[in-house]
């Protein structure tokens, strides 16, 4: 039987990593950091910045069920998630 490696184990020996989860998760960190760069200068990009935490927050709890395997924080990004959805949409409806 082949034994399955963690992607720790596959990033010490230098093997390739097919995720298309990690490559989102990158591309949203990018887009976040930018997105809290311009927010500084113009407020209204508020919301759309609160929308892409909540998409990494799912992202993120996506990636540590299927490509890391750790169970523990899975449930923790995605009740995470839904909250800041929940606030980003109550705060949104009522300003």
């Amino acid at each position: 039987m082949k034994e399955k490696k963690t992607v720790m184990q596959k990033l010490i020996g230098k093997e390739r990593i097919d995720s298309v989860g990690l490559f989102i998760q990158f591309v949203l960190m990018i887009a976040i950091v930018i997105l809290a760069i311009c927010t500084l200068f113009v407020y209204e990009l508020n919301y759309s910045l609160q929308g892409l935490v909540v998409l990494l927050l799912f992202v993120m709890g996506y990636n540590n069920h299927t490509v890391f395997h750790r169970k523990g924080f899975t449930p923790l990004y995605i009740v995470v998630g839904i909250a800041l959805f929940v606030a980003a949409t109550y705060g949104y409806i009522y300003a």
